[in-house]
């Protein structure tokens, strides 16, 4: 539950240096004999074995051999490699750059030893002469001289390399954040913004996206931009720029647009703070032309970002596919040649990257948008309420006292502490009735009334809604998720395989394979990533506008019916060739996780009205026992759980659920720790034993069969010998809660530590409640 996590690994690009193999460069080698004699050859006195070295390096260090990988690490590559960044060549740094880009890219210890390496006192170097260089070659163009194009080429591809390094270390390595923010990038990074119709647009967008990145969650970052005085000017134009304005194509425009006011975003609030400060003597608070760019800028972003990711996942899957198909047919006939493989940067792998590179940024695009969302989302939700909730309560201000309250006041005894802790009481027990629809000391009268200002105050709410972030976001965002969440033929490896007819086991081409992977997890990722941005939505319509749901339950039956469409897609597609089981597992559940995610918000929205079948039931209990993980299989416990309260008239739902629950997800690991010898609990103890699923559990149970009058609660709870059942359990479970680390996950350690007081109170409560 919760915000959407920002990407932290950046993701191999399919040609990482952006410039074709230098021909004749290695791409294997024979003995280990080779490896130190190629990293000699790096410090060569010709400039030509410096550049075939680079070059070298650069394939070996991306092949689909690890072992070779771990030869050239072994053999200090990376240093080697720092060391030539001074080089006086540009083809020998665009290489090395380009070699040192790729490793980090996809090795975590070597980004790390990257980072050890004080590599950004050699970029730190380069920086001032790349961006004199830049700067020369707009003015040239301006004056129209003729520019040497392999020049210009080697500068921009050097430059995009190294801020490449920068961003994947900023994502990678933790610890290389305070190196990072001390070379003072943000002037650098944001002057490309200024002139992105001048420059190639891929460069703009890696300058836009590691900015980005830095001014996530950095506050010295965010100082620094701040600091520079013509950096929000910029990133405001180009957040707000036209077509008409500049030469780029749209989609790049969009990007450009998308990825300044990402940044903007990001700052926004450090922003709004030091002008407040700047004008806290001004009576009149900050001047409106002053705050006007901020209060726009979030709705220009949302409708930008609503155009972009209007993006057909079924037609990029089928081009996905055939590029594949092709590149597959011109290796088999490059091999049966007698070549060892096709040369990089053919149209077909360009094609791949390109679409690579455009689910990625309709990825960032939709957690922009999830960012902005819920950042603001949630106040226009909350504003809407409080000023419905506001008029409610000075209509009720209106109206007379009664004179049974008129005699309570009377006949104090003067113990104002005691008279509120009992109108305290009063209150919480009248919320209580409201709530449960079948207490028969509530008189319906009274009843209807309540229920008819919360509908006018739910409908006034989302009429506010219709005019605020909210309503952007639901007319603007919300159609095009359901669209970016639909599975495709590339979603699962098992149909993405046979789509591309590519086979694995057998006489299958290993290369094929990983590249049919490689895509299969860029779909999967943005499925995940639009369930996890309507999830968001879902989660800030709970929070402050539960009525919603109801006022909108066709949506939620169609939102539900899609979800489970999802499910039956993801979970019943073949399994994947066992060489790809592991993958092909965590995939589906990477989609899986956010689509129960937004069912089970759903379903509490709803009180479990939602339109589920018996069959639905059983296929979330099997999935729920396959579940990779615990925090799949507590989603899928709340979905259950609430199913589970819906009355009056499915009494046998409830039993199945039930006693899963109880019996399953419960006592069974429950009563085998408890057995079990050990006195303490480890990281791998918590996975065997789910103890998120059973906390989900109990507190599931406690609500389910809160009340004897439920329809289910005497043919399943009493007839089940349930309480019995809870009794047997509340040793084990204090038992378990009590192994917790505090330190290592105080949040779980909290949660079960209340399931413990909340089952022994339970349990009080039940006995009483028959006299059993």
């Amino acid at each position: 539950m919760g915000r959407i996590q920002k990407r932290t690994f950046k993701e191999q690009r399919y040609n990482p240096l952006g410039t074709s193999t230098i021909q004749g460069a290695a791409t294997t080698v024979q003995s280990k004999e080779e490896v130190p004699a190629l990293i000699k050859k790096l410090g060569s006195s010709d400039a030509n074995d410096r550049v075939w070295a680079a070059a070298s390096a650069s394939n070996l260090l991306v092949s689909d051999d690890p072992s070779t990988r771990r030869l050239l690490l072994a053999n200090n590559v990376v240093s080697a490699l720092i060391e030539r960044l001074s080089d006086s060549v540009p083809e020998v740094v665009v290489q090395v750059t380009g070699a040192l880009h790729n490793i980090a890219a996809i090795d975590q210890g070597a980004a790390e030893e990257i980072s050890r390496r004080n590599i950004y006192a050699a970029i730190q170097n380069l920086i001032p002469r790349l961006a004199k260089s830049i700067d020369d070659i707009i003015k040239q163009k301006d004056e129209k001289k003729q520019i040497n194009g392999d020049e210009r080429k080697l500068v921009f591809l050097t430059t995009d390399n190294l801020i490449s390094i920068l961003w994947v270390l900023c994502e990678t390595v933790p610890s290389s954040l305070r190196q990072i923010n001390d070379m003072a990038l943000s002037p650098f990074l944001v002057s490309f913004f200024s002139v992105a119709d001048k420059l190639p647009s891929s460069l703009v967008q890696t300058a836009g996206q590691f900015l980005f990145t830095l001014t996530d969650d950095n506050f010295h970052a965010k100082r620094a931009l701040l600091s520079h005085p013509s950096a929000v000017g910029i990133l405001m134009n180009a957040a707000h720029i036209k077509q008409s304005d500049i030469s780029l194509s749209a989609d790049d425009l969009a990007i450009i647009r998308i990825l300044a006011g990402g940044i903007l975003a990001n700052v926004k609030p450090t922003a709004l703070s030091m002008l407040e400060k700047q004008y806290k003597h001004n009576s009149d608070g900050i001047p409106a032309d002053v705050i006007k760019p901020w209060d726009d800028l979030s709705k220009a972003l949302l409708q930008v970002i609503s155009q972009f990711i209007e993006f057909d996942v079924h037609v990029a899957a089928i081009q996905a596919a055939s590029s594949i198909k092709t590149n597959i047919g011109l290796r088999a006939e490059s091999v049966s040649n007698g070549a060892e493989s096709i040369a990089n940067g053919s149209d077909n792998e360009i094609a791949l990257g390109q679409l690579s590179s455009r689910i990625s940024y309709v990825q960032m695009a939709l957690e922009l948008a999830a960012n902005i969302f819920t950042d603001e989302g949630a106040s226009d939700a909350d504003a809407a309420v409080g000023e419905n909730i506001k008029d409610k309560n000075l209509r009720d201000e209106e109206e007379p006292v009664s004179s049974d309250d008129d005699n309570n006041d009377g006949n104090s005894d003067g113990n104002d502490e005691n008279d509120d802790d009992a109108d305290y009481s009063d209150i919480v027990d009248e919320e209580e009735d409201v709530e449960d629809k079948d207490n028969t000391g509530f008189d319906q009268d009274d009843m209807d009334d309540v229920l008819a200002d919360e509908d006018t105050i739910a409908k006034k709410a989302d009429e506010a809604v219709q005019n605020s972030i909210l309503g952007v976001f639901i007319n603007s965002i919300i159609p095009s998720l359901q669209r970016l969440a639909e599975p495709t033929k590339m979603t699962t490896l098992a149909t993405a395989l046979n789509e591309c007819s590519v086979l694995v086991n057998g006489d299958g081409d290993s290369g094929s394979s990983s590249l049919v992977a490689s895509v299969v997890e860029d779909f999967a990722a943005l499925n995940e990533r639009a369930l996890g941005c309507f999830n968001n939505f879902l989660l800030v319509i709970e929070e402050s506008i539960k009525s919603w749901f109801l006022l909108h339950k066709n949506s939620v039956d169609h939102w539900w019916r899609f979800l489970i469409a999802i499910a039956e897609h993801i979970f019943g597609v073949d399994a994947a060739p066992e060489e790809l089981s592991k993958l092909d597992q965590r995939l589906r559940f990477s989609v899986l996780e956010p689509a129960f995610g937004c069912m089970w918000t759903l379903a509490r929205g709803v009180g479990g009205s939602v339109p589920v079948t018996p069959e639905h039931i059983k296929g979330f209990i099997h999935i729920c026992g396959t579940a990779p993980n615990v925090e799949i299989r507590a989603k899928i416990v709340g979905v259950l759980g609430n199913i589970a309260r819906r009355q009056p008239g499915h009494i046998e739902e409830n039993q199945h659920i039930g006693l899963y629950l109880l019996e399953q997800v419960i006592s069974k690991p429950l009563l085998a720790f408890s057995g079990s010898s050990g006195n303490s609990m480890t990281d791998d103890d918590d996975d065997d034993i789910s103890v998120e699923p059973i906390v989900e559990a109990m507190d599931m149970l406690f609500d389910i069969y809160s009340d004897m009058a439920f329809d289910y609660d005497e043919p399943v709870f009493v007839r089940g010998d349930f309480l019995n059942k809870l009794r047997q359990l509340y040793i084990p479970m204090r038992k378990l809660a009590k192994t917790i680390d505090r330190r290592r996950n105080k949040e779980l350690r909290d949660r079960s530590d209340l399931v413990v007081q909340n089952l022994r109170a339970f349990i009080e409560y039940k006995a009483s409640e028959r006299k059993i």
